[in-house]
């Protein structure tokens, strides 16, 4: 998903729902914007995450019995990934449970 995709999201969700919250969230490496509101399914949360390319993934560990092992990241500069994720408030658990484009139909 583009950030201009996302742009295009918020301004529907803006004009057709009444939005509760509209913040952003630093992660570990990269950010999230999240928009809440109600809908026809009840409390939506959307959130759009943007991270930096994963490019090689490392790992330094010892065949001796105890010894940890430590997983290094390498990310890129320049290249960054982006995805929505979307979530359902759940009055039984009293928490958003994640959902996808399946389970709408």
């Amino acid at each position: 998903m583009t950030k201009e995709r996302w742009q295009e999201i918020v301004a529907q969700i803006k004009t057709g729902f009444s939005v509760e919250e509209q913040y952003q969230e630093d992660l570990d490496p990269g950010q999230a914007e999240i928009i809440e509101f109600s809908g026809p399914a009840g409390r939506i949360r959307l959130r759009f995450v943007t991270r930096p390319k994963l490019l090689d993934k490392k790992t330094a560990y010892s065949n001796r019995i105890g010894s940890g092992v430590n997983v290094d990241y390498v990310y890129s500069d320049s290249e960054t990934v982006s995805h929505m994720e979307a979530y359902r408030w759940s009055d039984v658990r009293s928490d958003w449970e994640k959902f996808s484009a399946e389970d709408l139909f």
